[in-house]
């Protein structure tokens, strides 16, 4: 009796050896594409970081020049400038301007109508209001300034980034002025 025995043939099929190459190169290709947006995401955030260190360097400097040299000589309107080298990709703007405290509108609210015998003494008691409250309200003017600071840099090489902060610097040695209160009597 001629008996022919198949043996089991091991071994993968060329359909099986495609699809696993091309499962491999899909996990490959998802993997790199992974580690590429990781590394721009580092890179993003190192610039950011790098930029809030420079925005808090240009404010603490401005703070300080206010502190030491005045309003006058240290507080511009308007001023940009590049960060030296390694950071020339940053640039900056500062401004700085005075507060306009306009405390005498809420001292226009205190007149009100009232009889006629306490009206002569209501006005004379709300100009008196108004007069500290303008006295007041020019010399916070005079002693507060507002600080913007700006820090800009290119993300890749259109995405225009920034990062920016404002606070507030007062100076509470700036002469007072009264106005004249009207002819003295000795």
């Amino acid at each position: 009796m001629c008996h022919s025995t198949l043996k089991n043939q091991d071994g993968f099929t060329f359909i099986e050896v495609l699809l696993a190459i091309t499962l491999f190169v899909i996990a490959a290709l998802i993997a790199v594409d992974l580690t590429r947006g990781s590394v721009r995401a580092t890179q993003d955030l190192k610039d950011v970081t790098v930029a809030t260190w420079l925005l808090k360097k240009t404010i603490t400097e401005l703070e300080s020049k206010v502190e030491s040299e005045g309003f006058e000589k240290a507080c511009d309107k308007k001023k940009e400038g590049k960060f030296d080298a390694p950071y020339e990709r940053f640039t900056w703007i500062t401004n700085c301007h005075q507060i306009d405290f306009k405390l005498s509108q809420s001292a226009a609210a205190l007149t009100g109508t009232k009889g006629d015998s306490e009206n002569e003494k209501s006005t004379q008691e709300n100009q008196l209001q108004k007069m500290v409250l303008n006295i007041a309200g020019d010399y916070i003017s005079k002693s507060m300034r507002e600080i913007h600071a700006e820090v800009h840099w290119l993300q890749g090489k259109k995405t225009k980034r920034r990062v920016d902060v404002t606070t507030h610097v007062a100076r509470y040695d700036q002469p007072l002025t009264l106005p004249a209160l009207g002819p003295t009597t000795n």
